[in-house]
């Protein structure tokens, strides 16, 4: 407090005038907000008021009476919430500061003394009484955005009425976003929660028989009752020796793909945080993010998401034509009735609970971090609560992305829509070579002229950031089957070859080899860097968008490709050696719950800061925050996986096993006899990627 005086007395000196008329907000009555809200509102005010009146005698006394000293010591938690604001004007206004940070923890600090205190962040717009434009209604992270302390009581209704009439900065507000906010635990939230609760009373329950049965060596799966072949199916002992365990891969095992979904889904989750943070506190230190040349790993890492469905092709006509069907089982109804049942019942359970997560506790991701941007999860949220069914469905990229509930899921969807026709193509080359590649490639050209189409008419950018009308892109071209398809069918063509041919073992001249190596590395340095000038608004015209939004996907996908060849076939040398190590399997087990986590866990990892993102530097972005995203996801993963996927993957088999009466279907064991992955065709490796 003594450092308060001083503070007061230097700033009388150097101002001349009553310091409060310099640094409070005005004093007037809180008219059109809850009566609760007024109240807190008028108590800091009127607190306000007595410690710059003490204050003002105590500087005229050149001292304080004991009484004043515990005025101001009573009250001096209003001098302290005010003190928690963010000022204007403020450091770095020439870099294009558009947020204001104030102190988070002071504000915390204070709260409870009169009333609990909120930190929150108001959307302004210049000048006083000022018109608020927003697009759609809804503000962006691209306002001014400032800081302030005020009571909880105050609802994000409210907080705009109050700050327009107490400020006397040159702003209006338009909006508020704080860091805590009441959220009403409804029917569902009690019901989800039980659920939860149940879920982990039977794994617990599950992993505790398992590990005495293990213990004693007693564990004999075959003379268990189906009841407790069920139950040991959520023993979260067995399940994490399956998902975490490292081995040397089978022959014919397709050993580089887990590294290369490791790899791909770190790509992925850079890829949204640098969408998440492109716009932090300072627009000017990232003005420059597109110019520079090697920050076109982050603004191309949509070519991850290609390479998931380069993967997916690959493992569902790799199992198909491994598995060696008969005729009658080809011509048989049942094949295909398992074929979709397993693809349904494999993916449903792990995302559509996720999603129930998502709905119920979204809310209670809270905290300045988030808040500073502008709550972006509360509307994700509520489009889910709404639209939920059509994940259950796999339609969710379907129509416009503003009903999407749960945005990344979109990959899912675009998946199974591809997935339900494979078997047009997997059946046209079980029967003829040359009509399964003429289908294919008819595919493939027709993708790539529905792209020119679409680019025609809508006059579509290249990527999200050159020359083109981009406010359509990402409902016309970015989540749909008919474009994101040709990685897709390149991906049935290569696990068709490399289960026909692999096991040959061809040998291929170590000139032939490099050649092929270095035009993948072209071709890679083609898609990624392509775009520099592009991106630096030179001009392109839809023709030449529309031919490398084309041809960029089928040269990454020939690039991937060669790599996963090269490597299967021996032909990768040292690079087979680092992406064929089984150390990648426990990441590639993990990848499908990972991407499903990732993009809460960036919400949660941000809701732990007390402060704003502040952009130094791309690298500082990724070590700071994607790496540790990325880290945390596989760890959530590997929960949720044990908990929602592994378990439901075992109940999966087991039904299978009662609809086709087999002696024995496929059951997931321990690592001693490793997870099967080529005897089901449609139960098999297909359950272990993205």
């Amino acid at each position: 407090m003594h450092f308060f005086l001083f503070f007061l007395f230097l700033v009388n000196s150097a101002y001349g005038t009553s310091w409060k008329e310099v640094f409070l907000p005005s004093f007037s009555k809180i008219q059109g907000v809850n009566a609760q809200c007024a109240n807190d509102t008028e108590t800091w005010q009127n607190s306000m008021k007595l410690v710059a009146e003490v204050s003002v005698e105590c500087l005229m006394e050149k001292r304080c009476s004991k009484e004043e000293e515990k005025i101001i010591e009573e009250n001096f938690y209003a001098v302290e919430q005010y003190d928690a604001w963010g000022k204007f004007p403020l450091t770095g206004l020439f870099q294009g500061s558009i947020l204001w940070e104030g102190s988070y923890q002071e504000c915390e600090r204070i709260s409870g003394v009169k009333y609990e205190t909120n930190y929150c962040y108001m959307v302004l717009f210049p000048g006083k009484n000022a018109t608020c434009h927003m697009s759609n209604g809804e503000p962006t992270s691209l306002f001014i955005r400032g800081a302030v302390c005020l009571p909880y009581s105050c609802s994000e209704a409210d907080l705009p009425t109050v700050y327009n009439q107490i400020s006397n900065q040159p702003f209006t507000a338009c909006g508020a976003y704080c860091s805590k906010f009441p959220v009403k635990k409804t029917p569902a939230f009690w019901t989800f929660t039980a659920f939860l609760g149940v879920m982990t009373v039977i794994v617990l329950a599950a992993t505790v028989i398992d590990y005495l049965r293990d213990a004693k060596d007693a564990k004999d799966v075959r003379k268990d009752s189906k009841i407790m072949q069920m139950l040991m199916a959520f023993s979260m002992w067995t399940n994490a020796e399956v998902l975490l365990s490292v081995k040397e891969h089978k022959p014919g095992f397709i050993k580089c793909l887990d590294c290369i979904r490791f790899l791909s889904m770190l790509w992925v989750v850079t890829g949204h945080t640098f969408t998440y943070l492109m716009i932090p506190d300072q627009i000017l230190a990232v003005l420059p993010f597109t110019g520079k040349f090697w920050n076109h790993f982050i603004l191309n890492a949509f070519y991850s998401v290609d390479t998931f469905f380069l993967l997916s092709g690959i493992v569902v006509a790799y199992l198909f034509f491994k598995t060696r069907l008969k005729i009658a089982q080809i011509k048989s109804p049942m094949t295909w009735i398992l074929y979709y049942i397993h693809r349904y019942l494999r993916l449903t359970p792990p995302v559509m609970i996720f999603i129930g997560f998502f709905v119920v506790y979204g809310y209670y991701i809270q905290g300045p971090g988030v808040a500073s941007q502008i709550n972006q999860l509360v509307p994700q949220v509520d489009v889910c609560s709404e639209y939920w069914w059509r994940n259950l469905l796999y339609i969710n990229n379907l129509g416009s992305d503003v009903n999407q509930c749960y945005g990344i899921t979109w990959y899912l969807g675009v998946d199974t829509q591809l997935y339900i026709i494979a078997p047009v193509f997997l059946v046209a080359l079980y029967f003829s070579f040359a009509a399964g590649t003429a289908l294919l490639m008819a595919a493939t050209v027709g993708s790539v002229i529905t792209v020119y189409i679409l680019y025609s008419v809508n006059d579509l950018p290249a990527d999200f950031f050159g020359n083109g009308d981009n406010t359509n892109f990402y409902d016309i071209i970015y989540d749909k089957p008919w474009v994101r398809g040709t990685p897709y069918f390149i991906g049935l063509y290569v696990g068709y070859l490399l289960a026909t041919y692999g096991k040959r073992k061809f040998r291929l001249n170590w000139a032939l080899s490099v050649t092929g190596w270095m035009i993948a590395f072209a071709l890679v340095v083609f898609c990624l860097f392509s775009t520099y000038d592009y991106d630096k608004r030179v001009y392109w015209s839809v023709f030449i968008r529309a031919s490398y939004y084309n041809f960029s996907r089928l040269a990454w996908s020939l690039a991937v490709s060669w790599a996963i060849i090269a490597n299967h076939m021996g032909w990768g040398g040292p690079i087979d050696a680092f992406m064929s190590h089984p150390m990648w399997q426990p990441f590639g087990r993990l990848s499908y719950c990972a991407y499903i986590v990732h993009y809460v866990v960036l919400y949660l990892y941000l809701s732990i800061g007390d402060v704003s993102i502040h952009f130094y530097s791309t690298f500082q972005i990724f070590i700071y925050y994607s790496v540790p995203t990325t880290l945390l996801s596989y760890i959530f993963a590997f929960f949720w996986s044990c908990f929602f996927e592994i378990p439901f993957l075992k109940l999966e088999k087991m039904l299978i096993e009662t609809i086709i009466s087999t002696k024995k279907v496929d059951d997931i064991k321990k690592p001693s006899a490793p997870i099967p992955k080529t005897e089901l065709w449609d139960a098999g490796e297909e359950t272990q990627r993205v």
